[in-house]
């Protein structure tokens, strides 16, 4: 008996939670659960594949961390640790902007025009940073159009191809791209691009990772202010009204 004591009711539990003093709370970012058996065992994974509960533990698969405390949260389930992951930007046919020594990765669509607020922002701050851009097909058949004749330069040896499709992108400018697919081409590192977009979770474009993992789903107000973490002002002493609230970000739309 002493070593299968019986199991209280269920409204016991239910009574003893409502009880109990919460001392702080945070949201995860987890937009569903899902039950795995596994014979005996049991295992909740996120929708994402991210985070998984079991054995009485919250681990972030991604980075092989588990998540004991709330400051946890913000130092690492809201952030997307590249390194830990083993993920390079290279691989996924990023396009290099600058030469600084904190990298940032931003996935764009090339017609997204809050990619392009952020690809001028960007440019100021090329000696901070190196930037990675990496291309996602997410506003239809032309941006599919773009990022594959894009993409596929960028698998020539010749370095001036890829300053070209650099400024291409950097302008927005795509004037004068052929409409139909190349009979050549490695796509593989745009199949990585795709798929590591989903595998984030991405819900439009741009969206950038800082060089200490936080991430950002649209255009920041001030980029150079985001990626040195500095607070905002607070709307009581704001000068201008904030027009980065009325900003929609392109969304994803389903193939």
């Amino acid at each position: 008996m002493a070593a299968n004591p019986p199991k209280p009711p269920v409204s016991d539990i239910a009574a003893g939670l409502l009880s109990i003093k919460i001392d702080g709370m945070q949201d995860l970012p987890i937009s569903g659960l899902k039950m795995v058996k596994s014979g005996e065992q049991t295992v909740f994974i996120s929708s994402n594949s991210r985070f998984a509960f079991y054995g009485g533990k919250l681990m972030d698969i991604w980075t092989q961390q588990e998540i004991k405390e709330l400051a946890d949260i913000d130092k690492i389930a809201n952030r997307i640790d590249l390194s830990r992951m083993k993920l390079k930007a290279d691989d996924l046919g990023a396009v290099t902007v600058g030469h600084g020594k904190g990298q940032v990765l931003v996935f764009i669509d090339p017609r997204c025009p809050y990619c392009g607020k952020v690809m001028k922002d960007l440019q100021a701050l090329q000696d901070q940073y190196t930037f990675k851009l990496v291309m996602v097909p997410i506003l239809g058949p032309e941006s599919q159009n773009i990022v594959v004749q894009l993409a596929c330069q960028l698998g020539a040896s010749d370095s001036k191809v890829k300053d070209s499709v650099r400024d291409r992108l950097l302008k927005q400018d795509y004037t004068g791209l052929p409409s139909e697919p190349p009979v050549q081409c490695n796509k593989e590192p745009l199949q990585k691009a795709v798929v590591t977009a989903k595998l984030f979770d991405l819900k439009g474009v741009p969206f950038l990772i800082a060089p200490d993992g936080r991430t950002h789903s649209g255009a920041p107000e001030v980029l150079a202010d985001w990626l040195a973490e500095k607070p905002k002002p607070s709307p009581s002493l704001a000068t201008t009204p904030d027009t980065n609230a009325q900003n929609t970000n392109a969304t994803e739309k389903k193939p």
